[in-house]
């Protein structure tokens, strides 16, 4: 809806879209348009026209009057100003009247529910995304709203323009495009309807030597965007006010030089960072944004400013009214230095005439003064008004016994003082000092009523609070290898004094076989799962990893399990439980199955139900796919106590059923595009003129304190350390200087007993394409052939068109000679012998973090050794493409095997290759590479 005065004129979509002019932004309406919406106003309101204007009322006379004295005959031109718009509206940028809100809620990184409602294996749920917009504009009035679909689980590119095409057939507001990726903001605008605003430009390199603001302005300019200038260099985001200056008056004076994108189309975010998270108590990070904002303003009056206000107050989502005051309070300070919008959520914020004044100047000394005796006390009060009690964090010292275990467990709080303990007759060892507090505790209790109401109680309330996302992987694990210490001990106790075993004795909600498949080594994600179920009272048969199909099957048998867990990392190794399945049908066993790991799906775990039959009459029901490990537990807790089992079954079964209907249809409709769509167009690789050495093998090798800088500190933190995002870590009490502390301990402590060793091995190798494969030719005679690399056809970007990695390699007609490199990087081969020690004493935490750098590490040895191969070919930094076996462009996994033989790995690195294709160690990657310009993975 379009509005004049106060009274609603539906308008056409498209008509009146706005257009640049002289820098500024205006309305263009066709008279015959502008007469059309004239002619509807009068049919709906069902009035008469008489002299121009339209009676009966005198609103409608004072509207109407109002209407055609803002246009003429010909045209109508609004008020001067910059707009963006959307299908249907055109939304003015001025701060004069009020903060332009921006709705955040759109955002796959931030919103559970638009999670949920893309990250998932049935497609994007766009009712569910049409809510979330019709709630922001129509509820919480935001004429803009940021769009992020940037996700490891989807294609990002495809995904956003999705989710544009589809949430703007029927929208009245104006979008900002929001993506780290800029290819996904290029492809966005191109189906954008309207002018949108692009989150964002900076100056982070996206490759050495080239800037994401050039990147993103080069491939979008001519769409005539906003853009959100974010003050961020290669050294990160500007802390202090003097370096959001200085950031922002690059980008400001880059923009218009080299780009003519004047400061009135920009709107600069100067960053802002969590409360409290300073590194140096001298430092005011709130302080410094507003002060940002303020230099910012008086240098470049005609640009505008931008916030995502939501940082500001991360890890405070369990006290809203804290968040609400402190967001109120900064939000009016920005104010009073020129902010003129804020990404935000309208519900997090009121006026601050309408907070109480106390709480009001407890808010300011904390914005201002970062005064951290003023934020402990609006704590206070936001726990009051929930009922809240804060922790106590003194010590244990103070508590009673039994209340000193549990809370021990829970903090995960470890004392590894090894001794022995005389008990009731018997000699104990242990391992941590809890096992003497726990002596104690069985003077008063009798040992099983102990383990049920207070050592389950304490772990399922940490399971829980994991599921909720209030407690990280790292500190589950840790409170779980105490709670193993005390379990120990309760476990020989019973054994001894009792005629049955403790097996017997320790009363389980249920027995779960688990183990990784056959052919597959990786352990991390079955580790997880052993531990929530013992958390929740599971007795746990871990069969580790690469297990023999038929041990499931004994082992279920053996121990009388209640039901099977089966995890998997790759592809092939996934289909072994359909083979299970199978197994179990021919045998006459009849148990559910659990599954999960990165390639399984609800899709999958239709196979596996059906066992290898077609019609979905046999399809079982239960069979269930788990995405993460706590669903394994609320299967489990469904299988153990739901009154009415075959119903939850059937529930499940025709579930599965459609999940395959669909995987069909999507299958069908994938068919359909291949056959329809132009393969794409690649042109000769320039780079085939030129005189480059090739070789067959070469190892670099670096110490991991000299790696230390190129490490991927954010994926590392997030998800191979499973810490979580920025706004996870926050509400698990874990800041940035504390992460940064805990990479420099295991780099110390991998480096100096040699648990990780940076190396790899690559060679450049003539080439040539045939269809879709690559064949590879020995570098010494350039004629015989020594392997053949596999690609596939792929969709491309935008479904526009069809490509192979292969198409960036010449035919062998071509007349030209081609290059491929070959590489493969490792953390080195006795990696996993110190994580399976760790594990072997319990200790998961420490096996946690070692595997998981040991696989970073791996990851950033090939970015390291990409780079050196691209220095050594001649091309720029960011020219050309890898592709790793496994992978959509490269499906077959066994072509780790080609690329390890080729580079003769095994006796350069140590690496080994299982059958399966899986290296060994696990902390392991191999790549082929393209050195065209042109080469992209879609």
């Amino acid at each position: 809806m379009c509005r004049f005065s106060s009274l609603p004129v539906s308008v056409a979509p498209n008509a009146g879209l706005p257009i640049s002019e002289n820098g500024k932004t205006v309305f263009r309406f066709d008279p015959e348009l502008f007469a059309s919406y004239m002619r509807q106003f009068v049919e709906e309101k069902g009035v008469s026209v008489v002299g121009g204007c339209c009676g009966t009322t005198p609103e409608h006379i004072a509207a109407m009057k109002e209407m055609l004295q803002s246009c003429d005959r010909k045209k109508r031109i609004p008020e001067p100003g910059c707009y963006v718009s959307g299908p249907q509206t055109a939304v003015k940028l001025d701060s004069s009247k009020g903060l332009i809100r921006v709705g955040e809620r759109l955002n796959i990184r931030g919103s559970k529910k638009v999670r949920d409602a893309v990250e998932n294996d049935t497609g994007i749920n766009h009712d569910v995304l049409e809510d979330v917009v019709r709630e922001q504009v129509q509820g919480l009035g935001c004429e803009i709203i940021d769009v992020c679909m940037d996700s490891n689980m989807v294609r990002t590119t495809d995904t956003l323009c999705e989710v544009i095409h589809r949430q703007t057939a029927d929208f009245s507001g104006a979008m900002s495009l929001d993506s780290f990726q800029a290819d996904a903001l290029a492809a966005a605008i191109k189906v954008y309807p309207g002018r949108p605003i692009l989150n964002s430009i900076s100056f982070e390199e996206t490759a050495p030597g080239r800037l994401k603001m050039d990147e993103v302005i080069e491939a979008t300019n001519d769409h005539d965007p906003m853009y959100v200038a974010l003050c961020t260099g290669p050294k990160g985001p500007a802390a202090t006010a003097p370096e959001k200056l200085e950031l922002a008056t690059q980008i400001i004076e880059r923009a218009r030089q080299q780009y003519g994108v004047t400061p009135d189309r920009l709107l600069v975010d100067v960053n802002v960072f969590p409360i409290g998270s300073e590194n140096d108590p001298n430092m005011n990070f709130a302080l410094e944004t507003l002060e940002g904002i303020r230099l910012v303003k008086e240098n470049y009056p005609e640009a505008f400013t931008i916030l995502g206000v939501g940082n500001l107050t991360n890890g405070l989502a369990s006290k809203p009214y804290m968040r609400m005051v402190l967001t109120s309070v900064f939000l009016s300070e920005g104010r009073k230095r020129g902010l003129d919008a804020a990404i935000i959520n309208p519900n997090h914020y009121i006026f601050v005439e309408d907070l109480d004044p106390d709480h009001y100047n407890l808010g300011l000394r904390v914005i201002l003064q970062r005064d951290m005796d003023a934020f402990d006390a609006l704590e206070k009060i936001a726990e009051e008004k929930q009922g809240d009690v804060k922790k106590k964090t003194a010590g244990y010292d103070h508590l009673d016994g039994d209340t000193a275990i549990t809370e021990k467990i829970k903090d995960g709080y470890k004392e590894r003082t090894p001794g022995t303990l005389e008990f009731h007759g018997h000699r104990y060892t242990y391992e941590d000092a809890i096992v003497l507090q726990a002596a104690q505790a069985l003077e008063r209790w009798k040992p099983l009523d102990f383990v049920n109401e207070r050592l389950m109680a304490a772990m399922k309330e940490l399971g829980d609070g994991f599921a909720r996302g209030e407690v990280s992987l790292p500190h589950l694990l840790r409170s779980a290898d105490v709670m193993r210490q005390v379990m120990g001990f309760i476990e020989k106790y019973l054994a001894n004094h009792s005629d049955a075993g403790a097996d017997d004795a320790v009363k389980h909600k249920g027995v779960v076989v688990l183990g990784t498949v056959y052919q597959d080594v990786h352990s991390i994600g079955k580790d997880l799962a052993c531990t929530l179920l013992e958390n929740y009272g599971y007795k746990v048969i871990d069969l580790g990893v690469m297990t023999p199909l038929q041990k499931f099957l004994d082992a279920a048998a053996e121990h009388k399990a209640n039901a099977i867990g089966m995890s998997a990392l790759l592809v092939q190794t996934s289909n072994h439980m359909i083979t299970v399945a199978k197994m179990m049908e021919e045998q006459g066993i009849n148990l559910p199955l659990i599954i999960g790991g990165a390639p399984i799906s609800d899709r999958h775990a239709a196979s596996v139900a059906l066992a290898g039959h077609e019609e979905v009459e046999h399809m079982r029901g239960d069979v269930f796919y788990c995405r993460t490990a706590m669903d394994g537990v609320n299967v489990m807790n469904q299988i153990m106590g739901n009154t009415d089992l075959p119903a939850y079954y059937e529930d499940n079964r025709r579930k599965l059923v459609r999940k395959r209907e669909q995987a069909q249809r999507r299958l069908e409709k994938e068919s359909h595009l291949f056959a329809t769509l132009p393969r794409r167009s690649v042109p000769p690789n320039p780079l085939l003129q030129k005189d480059i050495p090739l070789f067959r093998n070469r190892v670099v090798t670096c110490s991991l304190q000299e790696l230390e800088p190129h490490i991927d500190r954010h994926t590392l933190f997030a998800l191979n350390w499973r810490f979580g995002g920025p706004a996870g870590r926050e509400r698990y009490g874990h800041n940035d200087e504390e992460m940064e502390n805990l990479l420099q301990e295991w780099i110390a402590k991998a480096g100096d007993k040699g648990w990780i060793k940076p190396q790899g091995v690559f060679g450049l190798f003539p080439c040539y394409s045939e269809g879709e494969q690559v064949i590879l030719l020995n570098p010494e005679d350039g004629q015989t052939e020594i392997a053949r690399l596999d690609f596939a056809s792929v969709l491309g970007a935008g479904n526009e068109d069809i490509v192979s990695a292969a198409q960036y390699f010449s035919a062998r007609d071509a007349g030209a000679r081609d290059i491929i490199g070959l590489q493969l990087t490792t953390a080195g081969a006795q990696v996993e012998d110190v994580v399976e020690a760790f594990k072997r004493k319990d200790d998961y935490e420490s096996a946690l973090f070692l595997q998981g750098l040991s696989d970073r590490i791996a990851e950033d040895m090939a970015e390291r050794i990409h780079g050196m191969m691209r220095e050594l070919v001649g091309v720029d930094a960011q020219c050309g493409q890898r592709w790793s076996p496994g992978y959509p462009g490269m499906k077959d996994i066994m072509h780790n095997v080609t690329i390890h033989t080729a580079l003769q790995a095994e006796e350069l690195v140590g690496v080994s290759v299982t059958e399966a294709g899986e290296f060994r160690p696990t902390g392991t990657t191999a790549a082929a590479v393209s050195f065209h310009p042109d080469a992209r993975y879609t």
